[in-house]
């Protein structure tokens, strides 16, 4: 898998769906431009970052085959006063998610509501590759963020790690553990993958 380095504060997630889409079919480049067009495809306006929802749904459109793993199916972003959104622009943002849910729906992409350990997220990866919701601060020795990341086999039982910002590395078990449980901790997002096939 080739690294993309994302070109916005606000497309992590549309960068790391470039990045595997690259993979399974190298005519679909790494560029801004596709960058641009997945963002636009999957955003969840007004708050500008993707919905996993969207997300799948373009990726069943360029001949994959996702299916969605999630705890919670609707939208939330709790600390979104940090970011200065007012409650109204949340309720539209929820509004939108339905809309990219109910394409997902139409579309037949398998929906899994669940809870989920990171055994399973281990198991999963080593099968397939993920784009999973983590804490991506302790990746990057950052402050606390909720961001997608792509997660995929690396020989017998290694897992690297695809991240927007850093790059490529082969992960730290103990560290991507941490990055996933202190989603919840740090952050208040349910854990959510998409898992390609």
């Amino acid at each position: 898998m080739h690294v993309y380095l994302q070109s916005t504060e606000y497309t992590t997630a549309a960068s790391s769906l470039m990045m595997v889409l690259n993979h399974f079919n190298p005519k679909f480049l790494l560029s801004r431009e596709n960058e641009f067009r997945i963002w636009q495809e999957s955003a969840n306006l007004p708050v500008r970052a993707s919905s996993i929802y969207g997300l799948a749904v373009f990726a069943k459109r360029k001949g994959l085959n996702p299916r969605i793993v999630l705890e919670e199916k609707e939208f939330d972003f709790p600390d979104y006063r940090f970011k200065k959104y007012p409650k109204q622009d949340i309720d539209h943002a929820k509004f939108m998610s339905k809309l990219h849910h109910k394409r997902a729906v139409d579309l037949g992409i398998l929906i899994i509501k669940r809870e989920f350990d990171f055994e399973f997220v281990k198991r999963t990866a080593r099968q397939n590759p993920i784009m999973l919701r983590v804490n991506a601060g302790v990746l990057r020795d950052s402050k606390a963020t909720s961001n997608y990341i792509i997660v995929f086999k690396n020989g017998k039982e290694g897992l690297t790690i695809m991240d927007p910002i850093k790059g490529r590395s082969i992960v730290d078990m103990k560290l991507l553990e941490k990055a996933f449980e202190t989603l919840w901790k740090k952050k208040k997002r349910d854990h959510r993958m998409i898992v390609f096939e």
